[in-house]
């Protein structure tokens, strides 16, 4: 499809507690509705002594308690709460800042109610490390205008004199979160206006910009890069997924044209080894003037990785397929290893495709390059350093407040972008538990120190992006107080967007186009002047996750699938039927591909094959967009389609077999 046509098919179908010592702090930022804050647990200040336990009353209570552990397992905390509550209120949000973790490991409880006798279970985490731990309360669960009681319990956390030391805390919170609409609404309303941000990143060549200015009155000026594309693959199989575009396929297949420089005066610079130039010409692909760089061997990693995805994602669909493996057959990524075979990645590549700009230990966001050099038949250096990037028990580790997290230096702490690209991109980080540990471990760290170090009570991470200097990639101590919702949404965590999204109503400025921005602690009213859709798309991948947990993970390359349909036999709902879609109408967890009679054509699972049955088969051609895949029961031939063959299959299983009548063996053969 030319890509004019394309472009135009293209379419988006207050007040204060009462409570003793409970202090309000200034700089909530647009949180919503501050209710308490406690920041002084000792009496005197120095004491960390509580021989009494952890019940009481904290407007009562004459020491503040500062651990859980050997000194208490409870503790109730009154305070009043605002009789006027908005009408946009969602939720209350409690946090403890966890500074210190011993030696228990425990559930920690937050239980809320207008008494103690009316408590309602809200929140359990299990507490192993430090961490900002956030409580989210229903509005129902408190009563305006009366005190109301909070309640955290550790649940078989050893207590007494002798018995090893749980937790420390610094910080209480309550807030109210305040936000329009609600959380299904601004998911849409964000998953949308994402999906315009790729799309007007798609030039007419198929070439994708590396970037595009938020203010719709600036023209864009960057050029197109490899790593936007596979970025943007990634996004069209979510907007494909979700319904949010229009033949998604077709923008696909020409954005892997295009790359592959079979789209007419299209002629991608790449050097000897396959690696595309960073900065690219939108509409030749050739260098782009102004914008000296290297061949990219990261932005190449990320263009292929996002190739070998959509393969999967539109599985069966050739053209795609036959691109997206011209593309990794062309690009000589075990060529990007250092030949010294000490575990180091070239930053980038000169023409002949030699070291420039030095090179890079493990572990940082280059391990997709040797993930997918080590699949290529010709990879000789892979298979020697793959220990050291791919083995998560190999690679450096850093620790916050206890918390490890891993990074290339041993002094130094990772952006969040790191692990998030693995995440989102990779199959030997993402179905890796002890790596998916270190995802975890990462947005506590983030967290964390945000709310310890710099005192924000919800804002966090510390990852790649603009701030009022520049360009800067954040990271726990080295950064400009700029916060990342797209890297708090891509750790999965909704309400603490719902937080953001308050600060930055979506229709209050036309600069929020493309969905949240980051914000900045120093300049309240600042917005970036341009979003890079390497770091952006992360919010539409984390809204992805919250919606099918399972998306990403289930269309990486490189596992096994035995039925072919670009589903992972890990995570398939039919691992050996047909199902790219995995519909499951009925929501047992088990495929409707999977889900036929015990013969061919008993769509009812009644043992016979009858006009029943007949009448199921009629309705399927008729059921509009792709064929439901219940209506795979019916294809006797295995071309993932019904047609003539199928129904003479059908008609003889009608004619040998009726009502309590089985059908012969060989029906429908």
């Amino acid at each position: 499809m030319k890509p004019t046509r394309l472009k135009h098919r293209l379419r988006l179908r207050r007040a204060v507690g009462a409570a003793f010592m409970l202090a309000l702090w200034g700089a909530w930022g647009g949180l919503g509705a501050p209710v308490f804050q406690v920041t002084s647990f000792a009496n005197p200040p120095w004491s960390l002594t509580y021989y009494d336990g952890f019940s009481g009353t904290v407007d009562v209570t004459p020491v503040w308690p500062a651990e859980m552990g050997w000194q208490g397992d409870q503790i109730d905390i009154a305070f009043e709460l605002p009789a006027d509550v908005p009408p946009d209120a969602r939720h209350y949000r409690f946090r403890i800042i966890v500074t210190h973790h011993f030696t228990q490991s425990f559930d920690l409880n937050v239980r809320a109610g207008p008494s103690l006798d009316q408590l309602t279970q809200c929140h359990t985490e299990y507490v192993d490390s430090a961490r900002a731990y956030a409580a989210t309360i229903p509005l129902s669960a408190l009563t305006p205008g009366q005190t109301n009681f909070l309640r955290i319990q550790g649940v078989g956390v050893q207590v007494g004199e002798g018995q090893p030391s749980g937790i420390r805390w610094n910080r209480w919170t309550l807030s109210r979160t305040d936000s329009p609409g609600d959380v299904e609404a601004l998911r849409t309303d964000q998953l949308q206006r994402l999906t315009t941000y790729f799309l007007d990143a798609l030039c007419p060549s198929g070439l994708v910009r590396d970037s595009l200015p938020l203010q719709p009155t600036d023209p864009p000026f960057h050029p197109a890069s490899p790593d936007a594309a596979g970025f943007a693959l990634l996004g069209i199989c979510v907007a494909d997924r979700l319904g949010l575009m229009y033949d998604a396929p077709a923008a696909a297949e020409w954005i892997l044209s295009a790359y592959g420089g079979h789209e007419p005066g299209v002629s991608p610079a790449r050097n000897a080894k396959g690696h595309w130039y960073h900065w690219l010409d939108i509409n030749t692909g050739g260098q782009a003037a102004g914008w000296y760089d290297g061949y990219t061997t990261i932005g190449s990693a990320l263009l292929v990785g996002g190739a070998l995805f959509a393969r999967n994602h539109f599985a069966g669909h050739a053209g795609i397929a036959a691109l997206a493996d011209e593309l990794y057959a062309t690009t000589d990524f075990d060529a990007a290893i250092h030949p010294a075979l000490d575990g180091r990645v070239y930053v980038a590549m000169n023409e002949q495709g030699g070291e420039l700009y030095g090179s890079l230990t493990p572990w940082n966001e280059y391990m997709i390059i040797v993930s997918l050099a080590l699949r290529q038949p010709w990879a000789v250096r892979a298979p020697v350093v793959a220990p050291l990037w791919l083995n998560a028990y190999n690679v450096p580790q850093i620790s916050f407040q206890g918390i490890p997290t891993l990074t290339d230096n041993w002094s130094s702490f990772a952006p969040a972008f790191w692990v998030h690209q693995q995440h989102f991109f990779n199959p030997d980080f993402a179905t890796d538990a002890a790596f998916e540990h270190f995802f975890c471990n990462h947005q506590l760290a983030d967290g964390l120190y945000c709310a310890m170090t710099l005192g924000q009570p919800y804002r966090y991470g510390l990852t790649a992006g603009v701030n009022p200097t520049g360009y800067f990639a954040d990271r726990i101590y080295s950064h400009h107080y700029v916060f990342a919702p797209e890297a708090v949404v891509a750790w999965g965590d909704l309400d603490t967007m719902l937080e953001f999204a308050y600060d930055q109503p979506p229709g209050s400025d036309p600069r929020f186009r493309y969905g949240l921005t980051r914000v900045s602690a120093t300049a309240p009213d600042w917005v970036p002047y341009d979003a890079g859709l390497v770091d952006h798309l992360f919010l539409m991948f984390g809204l992805m996750e919250s919606i099918e947990p399972l998306f990403f993970k289930q269309r990486l390359p490189f596992q096994a699938d035995d039925d072919l349909d670009g589903i992972a036999d890990a995570y398939d709902n039919c691992p050996l039927a047909w199902n790219p879609r995995q519909e499951d109408t009925n929501g047992n967890g088990v495929g409707d591909a999977c889900e036929c009679g015990a013969v061919w054509a008993d769509a009812d699972g009644d043992s016979d094959v009858d006009l029943t049955d007949l009448a199921s088969w009629q309705v399927c051609p008729e059921a509009g967009g792709p064929m439901a895949e219940r209506c795979l029961c019916f294809d006797g031939s295995g071309n993932h389609e019904l047609d003539g063959d199928d129904l003479m299959g059908l008609a003889a299983c009608l004619g040998a077999s009726g009502p309590g009548v089985p059908p012969p063996p060989d029906c429908g053969q």
